[in-house]
């Protein structure tokens, strides 16, 4: 039986939201917010970010490996295919290839799948 996940707007209460996420002060956070949210976010900080300056979004490289690197073992990922079955699923828009959406897979690992 397919099960449908309903996100609420963190601010609002409103449905119909999305996970997004922002970096501040170093800190990354994920807010859910439906688009009329966002897009007072966005014009909120707007001035902000056209003054600022795009760096890339990981962290320096220190030149060291960790452990699990170092041993050639990486962290077990989940198959794209079975995120985008699951999005389908519950009726949200997903590409056929490439990498899955960020805010998708959040909306997965909410809904207590497993990682």
């Amino acid at each position: 039986m397919a099960k449908k996940t309903l996100i609420i707007d963190d601010l609002t209460g409103d449905t119909g939201a999305r996970t997004r996420r922002f970096a501040f002060d170093g800190v990354e956070y994920e807010i859910d917010l439906t688009d009329a949210s966002f897009g007072e976010l966005r014009a909120y900080l707007k001035p902000y970010v056209r003054a600022a300056r795009a760096v890339s979004g990981r962290p320096a490289s220190t030149g060291r490996k960790s452990p699990a690197r170092a041993r050639g073992t990486a962290k077990p990922t989940t198959d794209a295919a079975v995120i985008r079955a699951w999005a389908r699923s519950v009726g949200m828009a997903v590409t056929e290839r490439g990498r899955v959406a960020p805010d998708v897979r959040a909306a997965w690992e909410a809904a207590g799948a497993p990682r």
